[in-house]
């Protein structure tokens, strides 16, 4: 009777949902535009790039929730950043600015960062 059992749980265990194991996930999770470009010379909104959050989930992802981050700018100098993704050009940048989002998607994937150049 034992073995009947043990072969019954190898059997129901086996066979899994639709007789397939795809363990695959695909997430993308992007900050756009990827690069933005505005005139600290000029008067809002022309000084101005709004950057936003992208992302997809394709596959058999973790259930987790999504992390809603903060936003920050790599050159306080010559760039600002609000909670919102408004950047604004104060200055010219001797190199592009590199916008980042904390947040992460499904406790998996973080953004991958922007860059804003002040003329």
């Amino acid at each position: 009777m034992k073995i009947y059992y043990v072969a019954l749980c190898c059997v129901v265990l086996g066979a899994g949902c639709g007789g397939s194991t795809q363990n695959s996930c695909t997430i993308t999770a992007n900050v756009i535009p990827a690069s933005g470009s505005a005139d600290h010379a000029l008067a809002a909104p022309g000084n101005q790039v709004q950057f936003a959050t992208q992302s997809s989930v394709a596959g058999n992802c973790p259930l987790a929730p999504d992390t809603k981050g903060t936003w920050a700018t790599s050159d306080t100098t010559n760039t600002s950043i609000d909670q919102q993704g408004l950047a604004s050009c104060l200055s010219a940048t001797p190199s592009p600015a590199t916008i980042t989002n904390s947040g992460v998607v499904r406790r998996v994937k973080s953004f991958t960062p922007a860059t804003l150049t002040c003329r």
